[in-house]
């Protein structure tokens, strides 16, 4: 980490924000530490987490494929975010294909178009085909939460990287599936 480690008996707030984060999500991950030094900042940061996670109109499948769409590329998010897909049900050929800058074939209808919406919108922008066929399967809520988780996802990967945050241990990637499971 390039930033010295945030103190939370030091830095005012930050030790009742790492209790809320850890309340909502089970543990505090290096990145959610990684934003420490600004707790109020964190807080709301965090809030907006746990819509894009726990809270949007999308089922969990989808909710993963949206965020792990946005984690190609970003190794922290993508290694979080690998394994919480494959156990929502995305199939692991298309966790590679994502991996790989395809839209997964083998994906139903619907889900491509999420694969293809969200790698146009982290690119040059969104076709007007992209954008059809995404409203074509989705709501105008469902279409904006899509795009939020994966703006969301996109920017925390960036921060954690620019911070140098480093990939938690195979156990506490742990932790993080089984919670959601628990939440599932």
């Amino acid at each position: 980490m390039r930033l010295p480690v945030a103190d939370e008996t030091r830095i005012p707030g930050l030790a009742e924000v790492y209790a809320e984060i850890r309340a909502s999500r089970g543990f505090v991950s290096n990145a959610m530490r990684g934003l420490g030094h600004a707790p109020e900042g964190l807080r709301r940061y965090a809030a907006v987490g746990r819509y894009v996670k726990y809270e949007t109109d999308l089922p969990e499948r989808l909710r993963e494929l949206s965020i792990l769409c946005a984690a190609r590329g970003v190794a922290y998010a993508w290694t979080h975010h690998a394994a919480l897909a494959v156990q929502a049900g995305i199939p692991q050929s298309a966790v590679e294909d994502i991996g790989a800058g395809r839209v997964p074939a083998a994906l139903p209808e619907a889900e491509r178009a999420i694969a293809g919406f969200v790698a146009e919108m982290l690119g040059a922008g969104v076709s007007g085909a992209s954008f059809a066929a995404l409203a074509q399967h989705f709501t105008p809520r469902q279409m904006t939460d899509i795009a939020m988780s994966a703006a969301y996802y996109r920017a925390f990967g960036a921060m954690a990287a620019a911070f140098g945050v480093q990939i938690e241990s195979p156990q506490v990637l742990q932790v993080e599936r089984d919670w959601q499971k628990g939440r599932a």
